[in-house]
């Protein structure tokens, strides 16, 4: 009997570990259907518009992501991590998003007209956010089916399947630079985009400009886009973080979270970082580490490098978001840096630092190990003083508690924080709290290092960043307003921005951006009305039937008319009656607008 003739297909060669597939884009997103489904959802387009815009990004962002990963040795540094996290980071993007009103300040109409342009543009800039780095960080070698080189992947020319790969394996550059990837897809979009989409956001040039600005790493001029970019891809960093992870197959380096915590362990334990004395590096309590911040990371940083370790960020601020994200740190809000003062019965004086806060069982994590606590007291900004302290004669700190500026010039230098001392005239408050002083200037150090950051993030626009953060929160009603304990109020004059409790809520993308600069470049600005004198600070009496207890606020005034034009179409209750005035009506007359002069009176003048 005749067998018919059987073609039989030429099986791959088995390719040793550390070679990858390649594979089609539909078949690398079947792994996040879970993901894509709901951002499918929250979309919300009819399936002809969504496959035309949406499914293209997906596609393509496959097509160059394949198996590579997101880092070497930090977040989604496993097989497929640079795909699964353009994904999440869409995602977190999306859950933003449908949460605000874009564009900001525009009348309901045109929101409806708008909103779907401006979610195309969020979830494309959040996709491709992180694109650049195959491009920059990493040496991709092609195979052919029989596991032969075949060339180096070129992604300028397209995804590797156009060039003929069959399996791919990888290493990471060691001169790779940092934040190159960032600039990259913007010389990519006729390859990432669709032709329809990219021609609709082009067509609203104020998406466009803030779409852009995300599309070459630009965040400061990236506006809302850039704020959710930000915020979702750091969510997704944590995310990953706290989960198992394996890293990928030609990284070399080990996390840096666990070498930095090798190292510091290794300080600790030969006492390069002392503990518990005075002029000591940190001080151990029931719960934490207290480390000087600064002196801490120096400390590390060259002790990984003596030992030969590559790869160390020389910022401050890389090493502390590495610890920060890995759960290494206990974090002060969103931030790594706490502001204490610490102080033991045989000191002259509280020393007050910088410090970053570790959970013992991290540094330690064998019980008996950890040193004795430290007989004294470190003290959280803000948190009240142990007795012992308030009680001490002649402390500065002590002092400054119930101090009460009275003149102009100590209102405008001495800056209190405002908080609570409403509670003596608002009687809803169950307790009455006391003014404490602001935190210490910046040190030589903090201000040689300012200029670090200056070509990411440009301390002379942080002021504008404050506006537009102030603006979108006010707008939203994330902001208290004429309540006790809130940082605006509207008063006869206009509107009072407490100060500095507004600029420390404020949370700038440049980390070494602090409250205090970031209110000196809001100055500049010359939309509040300084005083007769000259100064900046307004100071209010509060008011209240029940109060024995002389109480002021203070905090820059955008008088009526300007703060208007600054925040268009918002709504404001009435001003607060509980809150007057202590200048005389003199002090009103003109105010810089920019390169204008708005006219103002005492009642709400207009322009």
């Amino acid at each position: 009997m005749k067998l018919p003739f059987l073609r039989f297909r030429k099986r791959r060669s088995a390719f040793p570990p550390g070679v990858f597939l390649h594979q089609a884009p539909n078949r690398l997103l079947r792994r996040h259907q879970d993901l894509l489904q709901e951002i499918r959802r929250m979309v919300g387009l009819p399936d002809n518009h969504y496959a035309a815009l949406y499914k293209p990004l997906f596609l393509q962002h496959a097509a160059y992501c394949q198996e590579l990963p997101a880092s070497e040795a930090h977040h989604h540094c496993s097989p497929g991590g640079a795909l699964r996290h353009g994904i999440e980071v869409a995602l977190h993007a999306m859950k933003i998003r449908r949460k605000m009103l874009l564009p900001v300040g525009a009348t309901a109409e045109e929101l409806a007209a708008k909103q779907d342009r401006w979610t195309y543009a969020v979830v494309s800039a959040a996709l491709f956010h992180d694109f650049g780095k195959p491009l920059t960080d990493l040496i991709v070698e092609m195979l052919d089916q029989e596991g032969k080189y075949l060339n180096t992947w070129k992604p300028w020319r397209g995804p590797m399947g156009e060039q003929g790969c069959v399996a791919y394996r990888m290493q990471y550059r060691r001169d790779r630079r940092h934040g190159l990837h960032e600039r990259v897809p913007a010389f990519h979009l006729h390859r990432l985009m669709p032709l329809p989409g990219l021609e609709w956001i082009a067509e609203d040039l104020d998406v466009f400009q803030e779409w852009s600005a995300a599309m070459v790493g630009a965040w400061d001029q990236a506006g809302a886009i850039g704020q959710i970019v930000q915020e979702a891809d750091a969510r997704s960093v944590a995310e990953d973080l706290a989960g198992e992870h394996r890293q990928t197959p030609g990284a070399r380096q080990k996390p840096l979270h666990q070498r930095l915590m090798t190292g510091l362990r290794y300080l600790l334990d030969q006492g390069e970082l002392p503990l518990n004395g005075r002029g000591a590096a940190g001080w151990v309590d029931r719960e934490s580490l207290w480390l000087v911040s600064k002196r801490a990371l120096d400390a590390l940083r060259e002790h990984l490098e003596r030992e030969g370790h590559g790869g160390i960020p020389q910022r401050n601020d890389r090493l502390m978001d590495a610890l920060q994200q890995s759960g290494c740190l206990v974090p002060n809000g969103d931030k790594a840096i706490w502001h204490v003062r610490v102080i033991a019965d045989s000191w002259p004086k509280a020393a007050e630092l910088t410090v970053l806060r570790f959970p013992l069982h991290k540094v330690w994590p064998d019980p008996n190990a950890v040193p004795a606590a430290f007989e004294g007291s470190v003290i959280v900004e803000g948190e009240p003083a142990p007795a012992a302290e308030e009680d001490r004669e002649g402390s500065p700190d002590a002092e400054a508690v119930t101090a009460e500026p009275d003149s102009p010039e100590s209102a405008e230098t001495g800056d209190p924080d405002e908080a609570s001392i409403f509670a003596e005239s608002f009687p809803e408050l169950e307790q009455a709290q006391s003014v404490r002083c602001a935190p210490p200037s910046p040190s030589i150090q903090e201000e040689a290092e300012e200029s670090s950051n200056e070509m990411l993030y440009p301390l002379s626009e942080s002021g504008q960043r404050f506006l537009a953060w102030l603006r979108e929160n006010l707008a939203k009603g994330l902001l208290e307003v004429n309540t006790p304990s809130g940082r605006v109020h509207r008063v006869a004059e206009g509107l009072l921005l407490i100060s500095p409790g507004i600029f420390k809520d404020y949370r700038d993308p440049n980390p070494e951006a602090s409250w205090q600069q970031v209110q000196r470049r809001f100055s500049r600005l010359k939309l509040h009305r300084k005083r007769a004198n000259g100064t900046n600070i307004h100071v209010y009496d509060v008011l209240g039937e029940k109060s024995r207890k002389r109480s002021v606020v203070k905090g820059y005034l955008l008088p009526n008319g300007t703060w208007e034009e600054v925040f268009p179409g918002l709504a404001l209750p009435e001003p607060n009656t509980h809150l007057r005035r202590k200048e005389a009506p003199q002090d009103e007359g003109s105010v810089e607008y920019g390169n204008a002069s708005l006219e103002q009176g005492t009642q709400g003048g207009k322009r």
